[in-house]
């Protein structure tokens, strides 16, 4: 049985239940799903440099003092469910080591290496406004240049991250749909979900570009992409049970 803990960096209990609710069901066969949510102390949501920091600051201290990090721990793999470059799946990287049996990954990563695999050209649907920049430097990095013809960019559709969950629903629903639309026009044919509180909402995004009469595109969820890859990993250079 291969164990994955699936980490909420934020201290909303709803993001981390929308997560459970999109994730349980796919999971493969002989996987199990562990959930966590930051401590209630941590920032409630992450909007900018200064949030992921705290959050990612919180999370390790506490999962190390709860053991989870050990390399004897119960767990086989680690997905930090937060759409950034956040800290802190380099941090649990770092303490584990590089030849450590237990696979770290962000839905960040997982979402943007499922799309390049799979696609010719690829943009990101995110909350407020503050996400853009931080994300383009993400993606920037990740790829490993300034500027690529597959990244088309990121549409940020003003919405909070608590609010996806907690928030009135049809203006979600209308603030989806807007810009996933407007990616498709930007040319994507693949649409990474930038936030993990929009687990669950794949078919807004497609309604959004099917209702525009841009036609179909494939919706990324990184917690998904994140789920695979990491079973992956675990099964090429996991630990022998």
């Amino acid at each position: 049985m291969i164990h994955l803990l699936i980490i909420n960096p934020n201290s909303t209990p709803s993001i981390t239940t929308g997560l459970e609710e999109a994730l349980s069901p796919i999971a493969p066969q002989g996987v199990k799903l562990s959930y966590y949510t930051a401590p209630s102390h941590a920032p409630p949501s992450i909007n900018d440099y200064t949030t992921a920091c705290l959050t990612a600051v919180h999370c390790f201290e506490d999962l190390e003092k709860k053991g989870a990090l050990k390399e004897d721990s119960e767990y086989d793999g680690f997905l930090v469910c937060c759409f950034s470059d956040h800290p802190l799946q380099h941090m649990i990287r770092e303490h584990l080591g590089p030849l450590t049996t237990k696979p770290v990954a962000g839905i960040f990563e997982a979402a943007i290496t499922h799309a390049l695999i799979m696609h010719k050209k690829f943009g990101i649907l995110s909350t407020g406004f503050g996400a853009k920049p931080l994300l383009t430097k993400g993606v920037s990095s990740f790829m490993g240049a300034n500027g690529s013809e597959r990244w088309v960019g990121c549409v940020t559709t003003g919405l909070g991250v608590v609010e996806l969950r907690e928030g009135d629903q049809v203006k979600v629903e209308k603030c989806m749909k807007e810009g996933a639309a407007k990616l498709a026009a930007m040319g994507a044919d693949c649409i990474l979900m930038g936030c993990a509180g929009m687990a669950g909402m794949e078919p807004l995004v497609q309604a959004g570009v099917r209702d525009a009469g841009l036609g179909e595109v494939r919706v990324m969820d990184g917690g998904k992409a994140g789920v695979e890859c990491l079973v992956g990993l675990v099964r090429l250079h996991g630990r022998k049970k």
